[in-house]
């Protein structure tokens, strides 16, 4: 259900996305028609944030609020186009109506007059992100929608971008023609033309792949037919600025594998193999240009700002302190900072946004910079403690053979 939480008075907790907002606003004019459109104009250019001109109001039109009669239909028409025209949102209606709070001759000569304007805003689901977004995209005929789909599950599971879906078109254009429809309410034109452009193209590219179906090989001495299927080949991701059209990473990962008694190599088989290939090149990605920091340090235990799906119980990661940073002489161009290796820690317990790093050497402290990266190094082993002898020896238990034997 839809809530007006503005107009209606709702209490905050009830607040839904699409709320009716009010403005108010004076204005004035050489009659009360030119006074109240006037006031009706400032209203609007409020509202939105942009400059309009009460010369683009059509013109010696009733705007007495007091009947809602065809003329004020009129003029929220017209106040729409003109904000239409200005925002580049054809599709929008979002200003509601309005109301004529005062409107009087003023002393020295014309009208003022006053009004409240209510119109359809759009409160945005959740905190406001500082992530940037991306679109993944592809040329690929073939696998286009196989790849799109994997690489932008690896994107969403990194949880260091806002990634946008452009596919599903048909099922967008349903939404839009139902809220363009009599069946929706009229703030729920404040949704349309809100959709977000991409900071960054992520593009994937499908580099020899070649797939071995049925391949049969017959032992000579038994007669046994052998059946085997087989896949490899390379993924190729590039980050593209979208403004620039620079080059900001590239990276490819190869993948593989055979599957015996296997007639042929699915899609479904072929998609993990993808899928797995696209989760280590996102992890490269993100690892490049979002390196994993600590964010808290609690003794011999540090908080990283990864979680599930990024990090997993028992990996290992090595801890660097971050010195002075380097500038390239020639270009300019920063070349990263200096980083010591501190030590060793092991994940232990995985949130949803964050985990936890066991150190095992080296030691933390607290108002310092710190970036972790995956490794193959493992802690050394403790060797277990001696336990201290007191008195003599105890002596060890006859065999039970010898027993027999004595007696």
């Amino acid at each position: 259900a839809l809530a007006l939480a503005i107009g209606l008075g709702l209490p905050s907790t009830a607040a839904a996305q699409v709320a009716e907002a009010t403005v108010t606003a004076d204005g004035n004019g050489l009659s009360r028609d030119e006074a109240i459109q006037s006031a009706l104009v400032n209203a609007a250019s409020q509202a939105f944030g942009v400059r309009l001109s009460s010369q683009s109001m059509v013109q010696g039109m009733s705007v007495d609020a007091s009947v809602d009669n065809e003329d004020h239909s009129m003029v929220l028409s017209a106040l729409n186009k003109n904000i239409r025209q200005v925002l580049n949102t054809p599709q929008n209606a979002p200003i509601l109506g309005y109301d004529v709070n005062n409107v009087s001759e003023a002393l020295g000569g014309g009208w003022e007059a006053t009004v409240t304007l209510r119109y359809a805003k759009l409160e945005r689901l959740g905190a406001d992100s500082s992530r940037r977004s991306a679109v993944v995209v592809s040329n690929e005929k073939r696998y286009r929608t196989l790849l799109i789909q994997t690489v932008g599950e690896s994107l969403v599971s990194s949880r260091r971008f806002d990634v946008l879906n452009r596919e599903n078109d048909a099922l967008f254009q349903d939404e839009k023609e139902f809220i363009l429809g009599g069946d929706a309410a009229n703030a729920e034109m404040a949704r349309l033309s809100q959709a977000s452009g991409a900071d960054y193209l992520i593009v994937a590219k499908l580099q020899s792949l070649g797939v071995s179906n049925n391949q049969r090989e017959t032992i000579a001495m038994t007669g046994e037919v052998l059946v085997k299927s087989s896949a490899s080949g390379t993924l190729q991701l590039q980050v593209v600025e979208f403004a620039s059209r620079k080059i900001k990473w590239s990276g490819s990962q190869k993948f593989g594998g055979t599957y015996p008694d296997a007639a042929s190599v699915g899609a479904e088989t072929l998609g993990k193999l993808i899928s797995g290939a696209a989760d280590r090149l996102i992890d490269r990605m993100v690892a490049a240009i979002y390196p994993i920091q600590v964010v808290k340090v609690m003794g011999d235990t540090a908080i990283i700002n990864r979680g599930e799906g990024s990090v997993s119980t028992g990996e290992t990661y090595a801890v660097f302190q971050v010195g002075e940073e380097l500038t390239d002489p020639q270009s300019g161009e920063s070349l990263g900072s200096m980083e010591t290796e501190i030590g060793l820690g092991t994940v232990g317990e995985v949130k949803p946004k964050f985990a936890f790093l066991k150190m095992a050497t080296g030691t933390l402290t607290a108002d310092t910079e710190y970036v972790v990266r995956k490794t193959d190094k493992k802690p050394a082993g403790k060797a277990p403690p001696k336990r201290a002898r007191s008195g003599p020896a105890k002596p060890a238990a006859p065999d039970r053979a010898d027993v027999f034997l004595g007696n």
